[in-house]
């Protein structure tokens, strides 16, 4: 079951030894883009900037991350902003390398949604 669906961005740097063409940048994207699973959804992927980092003799490139992330249910939270730290703890577990993710808001279900993103019902693994 999810409470809600939340929304999220996080930044993420990609370096590059030579500068970025526009067709490297577009795969990049579209590779972001086509993340999608169950429970998480990739809705928009931004270039923030592009710049030449003259220590290390290499090319950034900064994106911004957009995502929709569905909530699992937890009779254990009382307060909604635990759900968006959920959120953000899911966030990063799709992509362990990028910045600082932050949830903007959540959409909470009432009654409680039972399936995800692909029409699979949510079963938690206890481990």
């Amino acid at each position: 079951m999810f409470k809600g669906k939340a929304f999220c961005e996080a930044f993420i740097y990609l370096y590059s030894s030579q500068s970025w063409t526009e067709q490297e940048k577009s795969k990049v994207i579209e590779d972001f883009l086509k993340v999608h699973t169950n429970t998480f959804k990739m809705t928009n992927v931004r270039v923030i900037e592009e710049y030449f980092h003259e220590e290390q003799q290499e090319f950034s490139l900064q994106l911004a991350l957009y995502s929709e992330i569905l909530v699992p249910y937890d009779n254990r939270i009382t307060h909604l902003n635990d759900y968006r730290i959920n959120a953000c703890r899911l966030f990063r577990k799709q992509f362990p390398k990028v910045g600082a993710v932050m949830a903007h808001s959540i959409d909470v279900y009432t009654p409680l949604r039972w399936k995800g993103y692909k029409g699979q019902v949510y079963k938690e693994s206890r481990s």
